[in-house]
């Protein structure tokens, strides 16, 4: 993935952050119990992957709208928090546009669309086989801590993202 909205691509961020950082992604427990199969990510964005089992299904037989929920918030986690600085989703809100069955891929991607000090908007997307299933948007707070250790961090990494 390469991102050039704010003048950078992912070999911006220096690989053994970048490895670091996406072995935190890839260990993430909710990520993991949603079946997650597949992740990737450059800083303001992500693409995760999952294959509907029918233990995420609802009594009437479809996908139930906290699995699409739930896989849309791995997406912005992981999107958000991509520059390393730690990020905390404070609201999200999501429209389902159609049913999902159990055996259906669906893929959430995760865009910034605006970021400031404190502050990150995205808008995130729900797909299975292309169609999209459900669109949501996000808000998350910036703090100051970093992901590993704040002293691996460059600090004009710090200071630009």
């Amino acid at each position: 993935m390469v991102k050039k909205r704010y003048g950078f691509i992912v070999l911006d961020l220096p690989t053994v952050l970048k490895n670091n950082l996406n072995q935190l992604f890839l260990d993430d427990p909710t990520a993991k119990s949603i079946g997650v199969t597949e992740i990737a990510w450059a800083p303001g964005e992500s693409s995760v992957r999952s294959v509907l089992t029918e233990n995420f299904t609802n009594f009437l037989g479809v996908g139930h709208g906290g699995f699409l929920f739930t896989l849309a918030d791995v997406a912005l986690s992981f999107a958000s928090n991509s520059y390393g600085r730690k990020s905390l989703a404070m609201k999200a809100d999501i429209t389902y546009h159609r049913g999902v069955s159990t055996g259906d891929e669906v893929v959430a991607s995760a865009v910034e669309s605006s970021r400031s000090r404190r502050f990150a908007s995205y808008q995130i997307e729900l797909r299975v086989g292309g169609e999209l299933v459900a669109s949501a948007t996000g808000l998350t707070f910036r703090t100051d801590e970093w992901h590993l250790s704040e002293e691996d961090w460059p600090e004009d990494w710090k200071n630009k993202y």
